[in-house]
């Protein structure tokens, strides 16, 4: 049975592909432009193209959880304007870079023959250096998004044609060109956006559990028993369903990351993120 889930786990992997637009993208331009743009594409590497350089350019910036082979995790993505173009192909094999192009002379790249096309999909980001209004500067349930100029380096992306495809890059320059647009989550919505949240069940013997800020961390927050089995609670396992499938034998010997809305959570703006260890729940379905 393990066997034959994982095998669905690496189907889902040929279908991963971020998102062609951001969930705010009513905030993108058709009138915008780039501001400086080095960028030059020198090396590819484990099917990873990379350039050197920056570019400054404008776009939505957005913070959300994103799904991917049975996994969520938190994203930072730049979703440039609609009129501008971040190099990007189709396919980052050596083979096929070089029959579209692109010659190497011993350990060094030419891909100035390469006709890049236009990156559909937003940028993954990693911010090295800068300060970010919150909640774009942390994990929480929901979405926010706003309008900036940005600045990118060490931009590089990997693609397998239809199978799967990512782009990233680091974040580091930002300029706010309005104001943030959120949308907080609530219990009646929370896998709202793609993103599939498992509900976890109430299974200590305690009176309450505690939510730590991480593994053995400091104590953030409480779980009630009581709160969790007749006041509507909820508590969610915030990583997908991939650890559940996979690594289910062992659940409970892990610290699970989480988001937890006590009963007079309106919506994530109430959320309190933190970890539990997997010796006090269970999934709620029970089938893990």
């Amino acid at each position: 049975m393990k066997n034959i889930i994982i095998l669905i786990l690496s189907l889902n992997m040929l279908f991963a592909f971020p998102s062609t637009e951001a969930y705010f993208s009513e905030l993108s331009s058709d009138n915008s432009k780039v501001t400086k743009n080095t960028l030059k594409a020198y090396d590819v590497k484990d099917f990873m193209l990379y350039f050197n350089g920056e570019i400054t350019l404008t776009g939505v910036l957005e913070r959300s959880d994103n799904y991917d082979m049975g996994d969520n995790y938190t994203a930072l993505r730049f979703y440039p304007d609609n009129n501008i173009d971040l190099p990007f192909f189709p396919v980052s094999f050596e083979m096929d870079l070089k029959n579209q192009g692109a010659s190497k002379y011993g350990d060094s790249w030419d891909f100035s023959g390469i006709k890049f096309n236009r990156l559909e999909f937003g940028v993954l980001l990693e911010n090295i250096k800068v300060k970010l209004p919150e909640p774009l500067n942390t994990r929480f349930l929901g979405v926010a998004a706003i309008r900036a100029e940005v600045t990118i380096k060490n931009y590089h992306f990997y693609a397998e044609g239809e199978a799967a495809r990512e782009a990233y890059g680091d974040l580091v320059g930002f300029k706010a060109l309005g104001d943030i647009k959120t949308e907080y989550f609530s219990k009646d919505n929370y896998n709202k956006g793609g993103i599939y949240y498992s509900k976890l069940k109430y299974n200590s013997k305690d009176d309450y559990v505690n939510i730590r800020d991480k593994a053995n961390g400091k104590i953030v927050g409480k779980i009630l028993k009581n709160d969790m089995i007749n006041n509507n609670a909820v508590l969610l396992f915030i990583n997908g369903d991939g650890i559940d499938y996979v690594n289910h034998e062992d659940i409970e010997t892990k610290w699970l990351e989480v988001f937890y809305l006590p009963p007079n959570a309106k919506d994530g703006r109430d959320a309190i993120h933190g970890f539990v260890h997997g010796s006090q729940v269970k999934f709620e379905n029970g089938s893990y």
